[in-house]
């Protein structure tokens, strides 16, 4: 009896220590870990529960028959049975009666196993009732929803950067990744089709006030056309009422790859406001540019702020290693807004950036570039000049290099470019391959720059996600650009991104601004401007199009720059100690000796004043950046692919509207054609004949004051959206 005591007491001890090491073991982990440890018991997390039940029974088989051999196996079956919860504790009955030591130790025993197979159920349990209580909160919240349709790693990073609306995914997922999910505690729905998640979505539009975002990221451009196909079908076949309430609740956004971006456009044009398209390379490149203008690398050595043009003798250049769809969008990008002027002989010139693109493959044939940025340039060979107003110049130079970096020749390239002279500003764009590659590339740049002495050559590289601790980037002027989960794949960048609101913005009140200019009768009050607005919000959605859009993202997008080429710079209220500049400094600063001219309106709104534009512009800082700013225009309208009207579409061609015809002046978005595609002078030109034709005054017709509007209300703008003027600290 003492050698069983002896065993019960160590097979006794072994369970313990079990014990200890599950409890230990559950409350150091996370939640995830919590859950695949409790999940485990089933795959042998408690297999030494078993293994110690072995000698246990064996002493309670041999206590009954003393048979060495049987007593083994009879003990081992037994311990087998206990995976399934046969307990068979008759076979030893006699020592649970004759010790009650024994007796304790084998019913601790079955507890153990009992609690392996009932935490794990637990387990399961806790999921289902998990996903059921978050299906239910999904149906009766009041509050804002967030679908996103597509179950991938970049999906759940807009999930979790969303704080404000109910989230969930929706899509055809497995148990296995549905545990994931749950581990993760995000809420999913899983289905064969998405026709189910969408009929839900428009029945809680049509019943509740909810606000609903969805996001369609499926990584199938077919699926992701699959599943807007059928919302815009649903949005089409509802009643005017039901499309109103729609427009006002339903916010959806779609992405896609740039190589189907005219399907995309086209099917996004028929879905009343309530779909978006996102490039994702577009987000990642108007990002770079917001956060890097060219402008932000000069100082009194390029730039000279009296006049704020770029001096004579200064060469901008910029180096893309690779030119796959990243880099093409940044150079699209960055043409459409970093665009400079100089002085030759004593004419405001282009002071074209030199762009200069490294491929192993021939980049420039591309279809997509034919299409936008190319297609000026292909089609100006055959304009006949007397035919159109004066033809603006192509916006940038470009040279193509067909080099594999692995050659020799990629570094003496690269050299020759940054080292051409000590005046220029350069700067390196990496985009060609994996992470890892591009960071390694621009540890090769740097050391390459300090053998050859242009310390302040400029490195971007492309790190589609974070890296840790990486020493290149510690380096002086190395910047990592396309980090997707800050950029693209976050629900601020998506439907609250700074340049948006301040694009809606501009939109809302150059809306009011027109009505109250033209419109005699219209009465300024809160309850007019409100309407007003609400109508400017759904006309930049349902009647502009994406080119209107842009064109008005993109200028505000050049903002920054535009105040660098004065020494100033804007930034949030909340990020800078320095002080905010007064509207009169700002003024000062801008427009000395050349003030606008505010008509008799005190106000519009938020203290946007009214500015009275005359047909002649005093030579000035301010003619100077309203000059750029059309040229930057131009920029824009070539890379998407515009081409100037000619005189005879400027003056003749009509289109209905509102059962009448109009003069399109030249303006044909869906031919891509633009009358005012011409140069500064060229804009005089245009006036002048349409005047003439309509017999109207020329300052009804005048567009030249739309390229002093961005600077002249700078102030009010950005003040409106929280941010603030402050002097540029020089730091090169």
């Amino acid at each position: 009896m003492a050698m069983i005591n002896i065993i019960t007491a160590i097979c006794l001890a072994l369970f313990t220590i079990e014990v200890l090491y599950i409890v230990i073991g559950f409350f150091i982990k996370n939640r995830e870990g919590r859950i695949n440890f409790i999940r485990g018991f089933k795959k042998g997390k408690c297999f030494a529960v078993f293994i110690v039940a072995i000698p246990l029974f064996y002493i309670g088989y041999w206590f009954k028959d003393q048979s060495l051999i049987e007593s083994f196996f009879s003990a081992l079956t037994h311990a087998v049975n206990l995976v399934v919860l046969k307990f068979e504790l008759s076979k030893i009955q006699l020592l649970l009666n004759e010790n009650v030591f024994y007796r304790i130790t084998v019913y601790y025993c079955c507890t153990l196993v009992t609690l392996n197979a009932v935490l794990f159920a637990i387990s399961v349990a806790g999921q289902r009732g998990w996903e059921f209580v978050q299906r239910i909160k999904n149906t009766f919240t009041k509050k804002n929803k967030l679908y996103i349709f597509g179950n991938n790693n970049n999906n759940l990073s807009i999930y979790n950067s969303n704080n404000s609306n109910l989230g969930i995914v929706v899509d055809k997922i497995s148990a296995q990744e549905g545990l994931s999910l749950y581990i993760k505690k995000i809420k999913y729905i899983s289905c064969n089709n998405f026709d189910a998640t969408i009929n839900a979505i428009f029945n809680c539009l049509n019943k509740k006030n909810n606000r609903i975002v969805v996001i369609i990221n499926t990584e199938d451009d077919e699926k992701n056309l699959s599943i807007i196909n059928c919302i815009i079908k649903k949005i089409r076949q509802a009643s005017d009422e039901l499309q109103q309430r729609y427009f006002d609740l339903l916010d959806v956004t779609v992405f896609g790859e740039p190589t189907y971006e005219a399907i995309y456009n086209d099917i996004v044009t028929n879905a009343l406001g309530c779909v978006q398209y996102k490039n994702k390379y577009q987000m990642i490149a108007m990002k770079f540019i917001d956060e890097h203008p060219f402008t932000k690398f000069m100082d009194e050595r390029h730039i000279d702020y009296e006049t704020s043009l770029i001096k004579n003798g200064i060469d901008i250049n910029v180096c893309m290693v690779g030119y796959g769809k990243t880099n093409q969008q940044i150079f699209l990008t960055s043409v459409a807004n970093n665009q400079f002027l100089t002085k030759s002989n004593e004419e405001l010139t282009l002071k074209k950036v030199k762009y200069h693109l490294f491929d192993k493959n021939y980049a420039e044939n591309n279809k997509n570039l034919n299409h936008s940025y190319y297609r000026y340039k292909n089609e100006i060979g055959t304009m006949k000049p007397d035919e159109y107003l004066p033809l603006p110049e192509l916006p940038a130079n470009e040279e193509y290099y067909h080099v594999d970096i692995n050659e020799p020749m990629f570094y003496n390239r690269i050299n020759e470019i940054v080292t051409r002279s000590k005046n220029d500003v350069n700067f390196v764009i990496i985009a060609f391959q994996t992470d890892l590659e591009n960071i390694d590339m621009a540890q090769k740049l740097v050391e390459k720059r300090r053998e050859w002495g242009v310390d302040e050559l400029v490195v971007f590289v492309k790190v589609r996600k974070a890296q840790g601790e990486v020493a290149v980037f510690k380096e002086k002027n190395v910047f990592v650009i396309g980090n997707e989960s800050d950029c693209v794949y976050n629900i601020k960048a998506i439907k609250n991104d700074k340049i948006y609101q301040m694009a809606k913005l501009r939109n809302e009140i150059y809306d009011l601004e027109y009505t109250i200019t033209t419109d005699k009768s219209f009465k300024l009050n809160d309850e007019t401007v409100k309407a007003n607005c609400i109508k400017a919000n759904k006309n930049w959605f349902v009647s502009k199009s994406q080119f209107e859009r842009d064109s008005n993202l993109y200028c505000c997008l050049s903002l920054q720059s535009k105040l660098n080429l004065m020494g100033l710079k804007y930034c949030r209220d909340y990020e800078n100690d320095l002080p905010a500049l007064t509207e009169e400094e700002y003024m000062n600063h801008y427009a000395q000796g050349d003030i606008p001219d505010t008509e008799t309106y005190s106000t519009v709104i938020k203290d946007k004043k009214i500015i009275k534009y005359p047909l002649e512009f005093k030579d000035s800082k301010r003619k100077n950046l309203a000059v750029l700013e059309h040229y930057r225009w131009n920029s824009f309208m070539i890379s998407q692919g515009m081409v100037p009207a000619s005189k005879k579409q400027i003056l003749n061609e009509m289109i209905e509207r509102n059962g009448k015809l109009r003069h399109t002046n030249g303006k044909n978005y869906r031919l891509r054609r633009h009358g005012n595609l011409t140069t500064f002078d060229g804009l005089v030109e245009f006036r002048k004949i349409v005047s003439e034709r309509d017999g109207g005054n020329e300052v009804d017709y005048d567009v030249i004051k739309y390229d002093y509007q961005l600077l002249d209300d700078a102030y009010w703008l950005l003040k409106s959206c929280g941010y603030k003027i402050i002097e540029l600290q020089l730091s090169i």
